[in-house]
């Protein structure tokens, strides 16, 4: 399904279809102006994903000589057709971090390391199996590294008269990027800023504090003038910046939840902890998570954990203050202070 959402440049999208998932769909961007073409993100790499998105562009009227493709973030469902657009030789862009990162999980370095940590943590070994078997991002990734031109972030994406700023907002994934117009006043956010739902923040093998990243890379966009944000999921729109201020109340929550649930169980393992951890689950407990929600859950619980840990400390001993209420952590017992 395609729908028409901004007219100058003209702003399509493609609704790609994610059976099996709860986020249901990818909001996959064509942007048009002049007969250039910029596209957002693709879909995972299955065929009801590829058949929406070639209908999507064909229908568009999208020439592959006149387009490029702009990842926001390694996730498959936002990178698994990139293979695609590489084949017939259309321009791809994106993060060099996230690109070297795809390679080292397209080579299976990362997911055993990954599935070590977890079960030291306590997450039972039988689970690990269980969801590797069913987890889409395996599933469902690019069958091999593509090209790519290589942002660091500041760079400038054109589209006839109008300029898209590249963002770096490492979080979510270590280098996701948003794409921001400061003269249309729009922002594309990918998986860093979600209306409906709120981004998993994990743990990732070699990044130290993701979900102090995540907060910080909130702070670089909090203040942007932002008149619409196209996120990557789902339809609610609403305010950019009461939305980023209500993301970073949540974790405040989560961490309170966790420091909650320690202080009851000296001791308790992550995975324990996750199980205390109040989740939108549809209302559904703990009990009745299948083995993939359980993994989500666990690698969220952990980034917590790390900060709670090791960055928290860093942020109140340099006086930097990620949360609205001017709130930070003490090294006496991680109490609230400020």
């Amino acid at each position: 399904m395609i729908t028409k959402l901004w007219a100058r440049p003209e702003i399509y999208r493609i609704f790609i279809p994610m059976p099996d998932n709860p986020l249901r769909n990818l909001n996959c961007y064509v942007l048009r102006e002049g007969g250039e073409c910029l596209i957002l993100d693709t879909g995972f790499n299955r065929p009801e994903c590829a058949q929406a998105l070639k209908d999507g562009l064909t229908e568009l009227g999208v020439r592959p000589e006149r387009a490029r493709l702009c990842l926001t973030h390694l996730h498959s469902d936002h990178s698994g057709l990139a293979g695609g657009f590489a084949a017939r030789d259309i321009p791809i862009y994106m993060s060099g971090i996230d690109h070297d990162y795809l390679r080292r999980i397209l080579e299976g370095s990362i997911w055993p390391v990954v599935e070590a940590r977890f079960l030291q943590e306590g997450f039972p070994e039988e689970a690990v199996a269980l969801q590797s078997d069913g987890n889409q991002a395996r599933l469902f990734a690019a069958k091999s590294l593509f090209p790519v031109i290589r942002l660091a972030g500041g760079e400038t994406l054109s589209l006839g008269p109008w300029r898209f700023s590249c963002i770096l907002t490492p979080g979510h994934t270590p280098g996701h990027i948003c794409l921001y117009c400061e003269d249309l006043r729009i922002l594309f956010s990918g998986d860093h800023i979600l209306f409906d739902v709120t981004p998993t923040i994990t743990v990732w093998n070699g990044v130290p504090h993701s979900l102090a990243d995540y907060l910080a890379s909130l702070e670089k966009v909090k203040n942007l003038p932002v008149a619409r944000t196209f996120p990557a999921h789902r339809e609610r729109l609403g305010d950019t910046q009461a939305r980023i201020e209500a993301i970073i109340e949540h974790h405040y929550g989560r961490l309170g939840e966790i420091l909650l649930a320690v202080g009851n169980s000296p001791g308790i393992s992550a995975y324990d902890i996750a199980g205390r951890i109040t989740w939108s689950a549809r209302g559904r407990p703990w009990s009745e998570f299948s083995p993939h929600q359980r993994w989500f859950a666990m690698g969220e619980t952990l980034s917590h954990l790390v900060w709670l840990l090791d960055g928290a400390y860093v942020f109140a001993d340099s006086g930097r203050k990620y949360f609205p209420s001017g709130k930070a952590l003490s090294r006496e017992g991680a109490a609230p202070v400020g």
